[in-house]
């Protein structure tokens, strides 16, 4: 519900909203092993559905991101910031 409120509540773009799902995903740790990796999915996935063409952003760069989100190192607006360079340059 938290993505859901960030974009109804908070007013959130696609850009607020997708990392919303890869943040609240990671931090709910529905997994013993693999939360980080299956915590970006449903966020790309949301943009894709918008119409966005995530096959342009850089991987790694998302990747890198999970592990200082996973250790409460990285905000969720640290995240909406990186997801906001990713769309820019896509």
């Amino acid at each position: 519900m938290q993505p859901e409120a960030t974009h109804f509540h908070g007013g959130g773009d696609l850009a607020a909203v997708a990392p919303a799902y890869a943040f609240h995903t990671d931090q709910n740790q529905r997994f013993l092993d693999g939360s980080k990796r299956a915590a970006m999915g449903p966020a790309l996935a949301l943009l894709k559905i918008n119409g966005i063409n995530v096959e342009g952003f850089d991987g790694a760069k998302l990747d890198d991101a999970m592990i200082p989100l996973a250790d409460k190192r990285l905000d969720k607006a640290g995240l909406a910031a990186l997801f906001r360079t990713q769309l820019s340059s896509a």
